[in-house]
């Protein structure tokens, strides 16, 4: 769903990605395959993010911004703010998804 959402969406996708505060922040990650999937045209401008199983991004956070807690507060603040655009257009990747049902119905005894 996610590739899908990507491939159609991509402008917004480079969008979120190209914003100033977002690439001073964030790096972009996931397990990836080595090829774009099968379906997928090759040469999408968004082609290396088709071929990411998952996708999360990577804020290290340094020492020293974790010593004083209200400063960290206000950081983690901005933080979440500018990550938040690539979690909504995530989760409207998702729209209707529903996990699989496990089928389990045994008893756990601990």
């Amino acid at each position: 769903m996610v590739r899908n959402f990507i491939a159609a969406n991509g402008r917004e996708w480079e969008e979120i990605l190209q914003a100033e505060d977002f690439q001073k922040m964030f790096t972009v990650q996931g397990a990836a395959l080595k090829n774009v999937p099968a379906g997928f045209d090759k040469g999408h401008p968004q082609a290396s993010y088709l071929k990411f199983k998952s996708w999360y991004l990577e804020y290290p956070v340094p020492d020293k911004e974790v010593t004083d807690g209200e400063a960290f507060v206000v950081q983690a603040v901005r933080v979440f703010k500018a990550m938040k655009p690539f979690n909504d257009y995530l989760n409207r990747a998702l729209d209707g998804f529903q996990m699989p049902a496990s089928g389990f119905t045994g008893t756990f005894c601990i």
